[in-house]
């Protein structure tokens, strides 16, 4: 998570969406700032109404019980294609058919639902009965099959003609790429369409800036897992770009063997990560792609992590603390302090 600052006084104003707080500020004026806020406001919920698996009635949900091909929206395309191509480049970390392990982990209702009492854990109420009758029919559907392979896409889509056909018995869950996305999009869209000269939107974590050597650059703060404990700050300067941070210890929760399970599913095992990062941030262009990264690094974990990124020539910075409180760099170190001020890392690892 982070917060940001800017040097001049933008227009900011905040609301929730997609299960997590939206922060926007955008350098305009205060008449085109409100009307960029309906419109902002409205691309979010159409978004999470569209994606979201929580909902029975959204687009996900019925692709996910769809049999046969399905005509999608040009959204649903997009970000199932985008999705498909980082399946290979994470090498299967990344893997949208895990939703049925999500839901092995208990991660049953939204945190939403979480805050008004509905904390997601495995419990034999009625409703998760459903849930095991369910989880039953998936697993007999897989028995059946070749062992789950987490590389391949569960998915095939008809080029030029936006027809999806999902594998018998797969479910899909593309929480992990929808936020990046939406924030990405929409803030192309008012800097090409609104012509607005700088401005930040931030989803939970996943952020995308722009502006103008005009406009100063961007202050994000990234929150310490650790700050009870120590007083670490740092933040990143950016003017142009992206950041996108994710990690495994806010959406924890406690399983029924008395384990602590999370929602970032290790697809090789399709249980929560077994990982030692607790915490990672990315730096980069766009805010999809700091997303993906920035959850396989947490999933791979540290030395898994590092191989990855070496042997695709990732040019990404990325940062991560561990378990143990140690703060890892991988990046441009030459631009560290200038990017990175007040953040002074442990390990640090020069691109190859």
């Amino acid at each position: 998570m982070s917060r940001t600052e800017h040097g001049v006084r933008p227009v900011r104003f905040r609301f929730r969406a997609m299960n997590t707080d939206v922060e926007v500020q955008l350098a305009t004026g205060l008449e085109e700032a409100m009307q960029a806020e309906a419109l902002i406001r409205n691309w979010f919920e159409t978004q999470e109404r569209r994606f979201s698996r929580f909902l029975p009635d959204s687009e996900l949900s019925r692709l996910n019980r769809s049999t046969g091909w399905m005509p999608v929206s040009a959204a649903m395309d997009e970000v199932l294609s985008l999705a498909y191509g980082y399946m290979g480049q994470t090498e299967g970390m990344f893997q949208p058919g895990i939703l049925p392990a999500l839901r092995e982990q208990g991660y049953e209702a939204s945190f939403k639902q979480e805050m008004n009492g509905f904390a997601p854990q495995p419990s034999m109420t009625d409703q998760s009965r459903i849930t095991e009758i369910m989880r039953t029919h998936e697993r007999s559907v897989h028995s059946t099959t070749e062992p789950y392979d987490y590389s391949r896409p569960r998915w095939i889509q008809r080029e030029g003609s936006r027809m999806v056909h999902i594998d018998h018995g797969t479910q899909l869950d593309l929480g992990g790429i929808v936020k990046g996305w939406t924030v990405e999009r929409i803030a192309e869209w008012l800097r090409r369409t609104l012509h607005i000269p700088a401005g930040m939107i931030n989803a939970g974590g996943d952020m995308q800036t722009w502006g103008t050597s005009d406009h100063p650059a961007w202050t994000i703060y990234v929150t310490d897992p650790f700050l009870e404990k120590r007083n670490l700050t740092g933040s990143i300067q950016l003017r142009c770009g992206a950041v996108a941070t994710s990690g495994i210890w806010r959406r924890r929760w406690r399983l029924a063997d008395g384990s602590i399970g999370h929602h970032l599913i290790d697809p090789r095992t399709m249980a929560s990560a077994e990982t030692d990062v607790l915490q990672c941030t990315v730096l980069g262009k766009h805010a999809s792609q700091c997303e993906i990264i920035a959850k396989t690094v947490c999933i791979l974990g540290s030395e898994d992590a590092l191989r990855w990124l070496n042997r695709h020539h990732d040019p990404h910075d990325v940062l991560w603390i561990t378990k143990e409180g140690n703060i890892i760099f991988r990046g441009d170190t030459e631009l560290l302090e200038e990017r990175w001020p007040g953040i002074d890392p442990d390990h640090r690892f020069h691109l190859l």
